[in-house]
């Protein structure tokens, strides 16, 4: 049986890492499935990344590097997004993966016109978004947790708009096997509490914002795992 890989593009912060684990260990958790069943490749330590093929799926974390910046390593893991584009392979991309998808497969990522976004959001779903397996059995909109200071403002052709969040910012799309979503399921309440604390947005910016949402959104990753991965 092939592994699930998990694609690591950086690290969250110590106070939270040291409590609640890395990306990694939130997907890992969120998924439902043993850790046993998953390989990690952490890109910016200097890992290597091994073809498509080699893995059932693939997610490919967020991050707190940008998509514009020059190290060798987003190079490496563009190439791969084409790579799995063409050889049909099984990809989510969170947050920062969404946007290195798009960026990879001829998409545009700029700064978010409003500044950075660290809030609860309602997910509105298209309606191609409601008949896909990915959002299976969970309704036309959710909510869900959005950490982000650039967003997709274009997607690549045939690349096809899956939910929008309130603002219109495109929040989940999918071309092929290979999808990418902007919000993120896998983080807990508690996680999310304490980037609300580090955070370095004014006070302001967090007036009204709800630290609780509620969990339809943690449907998603075991529904990736369960329609899409190929064993």
């Amino acid at each position: 049986m092939k592994n699930i890989l998990i694609i690591k593009c950086g690290e969250t912060l110590p106070q939270i890492k040291s409590k609640y684990g890395d990306f990694e260990d939130w997907i890992i958790r969120m998924s439902g499935l043993a850790p046993d069943n998953f390989r990690i490749t952490n890109l910016p330590a200097g890992d290597a990344l091994r073809h498509p093929d080699d893995f059932s799926a693939t997610v490919i974390s967020g991050s707190h590097f940008n998509t514009n910046q020059r190290f060798p390593w987003l190079k490496q893991l563009r190439n791969w997004v084409v790579t799995a584009r063409y050889s049909n392979a099984t990809v989510l991309g969170i947050g920062f993966g969404f946007q290195i998808i798009a960026e990879a497969l001829g998409g545009k990522v700029n700064v978010n016109n409003d500044g950075p976004v660290l809030k609860t959001s309602f997910i509105h779903l298209s309606p191609a978004g409601k008949s896909d397996p990915l959002f299976y059995n969970i309704g036309n909109s959710f909510e869900s947790y959005l950490n982000f200071a650039r967003n997709v403002s274009f997607l690549p052709p045939e690349m096809e708009i899956l939910a929008k969040n309130s603002s219109g910012i495109i929040m989940a799309a999918k071309i092929n096997n290979i999808y990418g979503i902007q919000f993120h399921p896998e983080i807990l309440e508690e996680v999310f509490k304490m980037y609300v604390k580090s955070s370095s947005l004014p006070i302001s910016a967090h007036l009204g914002v709800k630290l609780k949402s509620e969990h339809k959104n943690w449907s998603i990753l075991p529904n990736f795992f369960k329609f899409f991965q190929n064993l």
